[in-house]
């Protein structure tokens, strides 16, 4: 009960917020479109009209509290309001503006579609579409008609139907592999796509005439391209203000050049050519079962951060032959084997990084037992061991990505450590990795299918054999010479 009321609260406080907005939104645009800020003390106009921007508003707030779950991140409530108000606002403004002091047909909603979209998901940025549209609607139609301001309705009517379209066309756009270059250029040719939609608007409007039909054009281009310069120059300060992982985003973090790749680079060659590996496997698993590819690849790149720290105590690091596990007890070689855990959580915070990336680095050994340094105790006491003290530490999985991580992770050091024969040794190699980790429940809480698991071993199976083909022996080509 007490959590209904807190929820009750928590809404009020949001509309209370959003009737705020809408105030502002109103006041503001209905003075760039009368051209006269002395329009503030005309309470007559700008009061139903904030109350009308108000209820369209609304319908945006109900959206993202009872229908909204399709994001793939964990993004709060609070910051899908504010990027979508703040979005529509700045939108809704800059349109007011071009409406006024320039050119009534040329509109920026789609500065909307493209935020929205790229910062949360596609439902969303459709809707918000819609919103800013009924807003501008409200706004400019109420207030031209009350205030008597020169009536170009007809041209912003006709600017809102074809942006509508031209948005509908761009969620499709970003919903595909997208970069910021093709991003623009698509809009770019979208808008040109309907350009001939502003041509025959005009003449229904205002008759055959080249110069209207050349404006009506020239206005959706105008419109188009200040839609995508709103939408680079925001969109960075978007990111880093709500702290949201667009794939622009991850593929920097992704990038060789960054920093934390190349420390791990040039302290622990060995895993970073393993991270490289396992990468390869697990963002081809997360395209194959529709999980983002970008941050599929940034979990498999820092899962084994943490080795920074004592990349001497893994196999992979170590030179000449020497083993410093030999000169330890099992007891402490487990704990600098599972330390690599809890120290990569501290490196990744500490960098800033994805929570899904944390997360990956945390549980992509789940609770299961070290079971060299097991058997190796085992071997030396006649008492029975527990396991307790030889196993990791952290979380089972609780998201896919940390469970692909485990998965590709377990299979490429199996693979690198004993090659096998042919395609039928590599299938029974993931077959009892994935089996194995089920008997242990590490996957109870990760929401993967038997669906996911069968398509998973199918697509590590291909990109593993890939990398296992034979090469020609040179040297006996030379002999056979």
């Amino acid at each position: 009960m007490k959590t209904q009321k807190q929820n009750k609260w928590m809404t009020v406080a949001y509309l209370a917020v959003i009737f705020v907005v809408s105030f502002f939104m109103t006041v503001l645009a209905v003075a760039c479109i009368a051209k006269d800020f002395t329009v503030f003390s005309n309470y007559k106009v700008y009061m139903p009209l904030s109350i009308m921007v108000f209820c369209i508003l609304s319908t945006l707030y109900f959206y993202i509290d009872k229908l909204d779950d399709d994001t793939l991140e964990c993004i709060s409530k609070l910051k899908k309001c504010l990027i979508c108000y703040s979005a529509i606002f700045i939108s809704v403004l800059v349109s007011c503006i071009l409406y006024s002091y320039f050119t009534p047909g040329a509109i920026v909603t789609s500065s909307v579609t493209m935020m929205v979209t790229v910062l949360i998901n596609r439902k969303l940025g459709i809707f918000s579409t819609f919103v800013s549209i009924g807003v501008m609607l409200a706004i400019v139609m109420t207030s031209t008609y009350v205030l008597d301001i020169e009536n170009y309705n007809i041209d912003m009517i006709g600017g809102l139907l074809i942006s509508l379209i031209m948005c509908l066309f761009m969620t499709f756009l970003v919903g595909k592999e997208y970069s910021r270059l093709r991003l623009t250029w698509g809009t770019i040719l979208i808008a040109l796509a309907t350009t001939p939609l502003a041509g025959l608007y005009s003449i229904l409007g205002h008759g055959i005439s080249f110069e209207t039909i050349g404006n009506a054009i020239l206005d959706r281009l105008i419109g188009s391209m200040l839609a995508v310069a709103i939408f680079i120059v925001f969109l960075p300060l978007y990111e880093n203000i709500f702290a949201v992982w667009t794939n622009f985003k991850l593929a920097e973090v992704c990038s060789p050049s960054q920093p934390l790749l190349k420390e791990l680079k040039e302290k622990a060659p060995g895993t970073y050519n393993h991270c490289v590996n396992v990468a390869n496997l697990v963002e081809s698993c997360a395209i194959a079962i529709d999980l983002n590819p970008y941050m599929a690849r940034a979990c498999a790149y820092f899962h084994d951060v943490g080795k920074i720290n004592h990349p001497e105590y893994f196999t992979e690091n170590q030179k000449d032959g020497h083993n410093p596990h030999d000169d330890l007890i099992p007891e402490v070689s487990v704990n600098m084997i599972t330390g690599h855990v809890k120290d990569g959580v501290e490196i990744l915070k500490k960098h800033h990084m994805p929570e899904t990336v944390i997360r990956a680095a945390y549980e992509h050994h789940g609770d299961a037992t070290v079971s060299y340094f097991y058997i190796k105790a085992q071997s030396i006491t006649e008492e029975q061991l527990s396991n307790y003290t030889y196993r990791y530490n952290a979380n089972k999985p609780s998201t896919k990505y940390s469970a692909l991580v485990m998965i590709c992770d377990m299979c490429e050091a199996i693979v690198r450590a004993k090659p096998p024969a042919d395609e039928d040794g590599l299938k029974a190699i993931v077959d009892n990795v994935i089996n194995s980790k089920m008997k242990e429940g590490q996957f109870d809480e990760c929401m993967l299918t038997v669906k996911d698991f069968a398509i998973i071993k199918e697509t590590i199976c291909e990109v593993a054999m890939a990398t296992m083909h034979k090469r020609i022996d040179y040297d006996k080509a030379k002999e056979r010479r």
